[in-house]
């Protein structure tokens, strides 16, 4: 539902809807969950976490077209069609910058070794996240800046494999380990954005499900007696050919008592 105030004439739309989408990647994700736990619960340890960390801005790309035809409606018609995605008929998501981006989640993580050094690992989380983005050109036939202030629900399921490094590769005077990974996620993202221009404010809303391949390295510092570990990591997620990223944050992983 979108509502616009007072600045401008009073309308309302409906949220694009998902789109079908190939489901190898979740039954993938779903195949190494089984893996995790494959081998009896003995074998299985559960640690809750918590996460700061940059926000994953998969959901832009599509949010920000649904928010820009939602935007212009029957003005980005009469301006070319720009209200079948794209600006002034060209097609395509609009030219725009993001300026802020955080997110926190909580999750449990399960964790299973299979050899000296390999682990495989699957982690559910739930979390918010807010970003703000600006088109700077406008759109359509709204030549002023753009801002869309946006708030993230969401839910993701991912599993992965990871390398633990063994002694030597840290100089000594870092007391942590250094671990690899590479997995496949799958996210559901609900979108509320807040679209201000120099004429319309409007509020608008999109859901989409986004499947993301990741690569990644983690410095984890054990605290409180080995209750626990602070993990400091950097990723690449990738999106397939919609969009890709390189983000850093800070994520408590605790030890559950047996």
């Amino acid at each position: 539902m979108i509502w616009i105030n007072v600045r401008g004439p009073t309308r309302t739309t409906r949220a694009s809807p998902r789109g079908g989408a190939n489901r190898w990647p979740v039954r993938a994700i779903m195949l190494l969950f089984v893996g995790v736990g494959l081998g009896g619960c003995a074998q299985v340890s559960l640690h809750p976490e918590v996460t700061l960390a940059q926000e994953d801005p998969g959901y832009a790309p599509a949010a920000v077209d649904h928010a820009v035809d939602s935007f212009l409606g029957d003005w980005g018609a009469g301006a070319g069609g720009a209200a079948g995605g794209g600006i002034g008929g060209v097609g395509g998501t609009p030219d725009y910058r993001t300026e802020r981006s955080l997110e926190t989640t909580i999750g449990l993580r399960a964790r299973r070794r299979l050899t000296p050094g390999w682990e495989l690992e699957g982690a559910i989380r739930g979390g918010r996240g807010q970003g703000r983005h600006v088109l700077p050109g406008g759109a359509g036939v709204f030549k002023d800046p753009i801002s869309i202030a946006a708030e993230t629900g969401f839910a993701e399921a991912e599993a992965m494999i990871t390398r633990r490094l063994g002694p030597g590769v840290l100089p000594e005077a870092l007391p942590g380990s250094l671990s690899l990974s590479a997995g496949l996620g799958v996210r559901q993202v609900s979108s509320r954005m807040r679209i201000d221009s120099a004429l319309l404010a409007i509020d608008t809303s999109h859901r989409q499900r986004l499947e993301f391949g990741t690569l990644g390295a983690r410095y984890e510092v054990p605290f409180a007696r080995g209750r626990g570990r602070l993990a400091l990591f950097v990723e690449a997620r990738g999106h397939g050919r919609d969009s890709g990223l390189l983000r850093g944050g800070a994520r408590l992983i605790l030890s559950r008592p047996r």
